[in-house]
């Protein structure tokens, strides 16, 4: 058997202010709902876009380095990738909404003479580090995808909690308490009727 507020006006008057309150929570709720999806459905869009101008990148850079080890042979270029250093630093940084990269200490040049090598490798060289920037893009839009659709999710869930279990809780009281009310002004009504017949 659930709790029932003892019938009385002032518990009536509380309940219906805790009904405008909840109602309000949940627009509110709402609001914030919809807000989020719509700067989902923006990011996905930025997602899109980035995702097909890697795949474009990796082709470029694909077809440059081909060019690249037909023209100095695998060899030469497998002895300049060893001279090459293979760590990076990355950070991770708070961008308010989610957690960010920045990545430092990368080769900016390379540890060849550009005189003696193929035009192509630089170019893979050069897009590849614009395409560094733009993966880290990419993965930090899709960090913040997965976060705003976690918050959509917790504000549907307590949008629901509201509308299915606080709301129809709190009206079944406010009903229990007018019908209790109303049967006790009707009892006090009939006594008072046989109070005034019996004078």
């Amino acid at each position: 058997m659930s709790f029932r507020p003892p019938p009385s006006r002032l518990e009536l008057i509380r309940l219906r202010r805790q009904l405008a309150l909840f109602q309000r929570m949940k627009k509110t709720l709402e609001d914030a709902r919809n807000s989020t999806v719509q700067r989902i459905r923006a990011l996905v869009l930025d997602l899109e876009k980035l995702r097909r101008e890697i795949a474009d990148g990796f082709v470029e850079v694909a077809e440059n380095f081909k060019i690249a080890v037909a023209k100095s042979g695998i060899d030469k270029i497998e002895s300049i990738a060893e001279l090459t250093p293979k760590t990076v630093r990355v950070e991770l940084i708070n961008r308010g909404t989610h957690v960010g990269l920045e990545v430092s200490n990368y080769v900016t040049y390379p540890t060849y003479s550009i005189a003696s090598e193929a035009a192509e490798l630089d170019i893979a060289l050069a897009k590849m580090r614009s395409l560094l920037e733009k993966l880290i893009e990419f993965a930090e839009k899709e960090t913040l995808f997965y976060t705003l659709l976690n918050r959509v999710r917790e504000y549907q869930r307590m949008i629901n909690a509201i509308d299915y279990v606080v709301i129809p809780r709190i009206k079944d009281n406010i009903q229990y308490i007018r019908l209790a009310l109303e049967e006790a002004e009707r009892e006090e009504f009939i006594r008072r009727k046989i109070i005034v017949a019996h004078q």
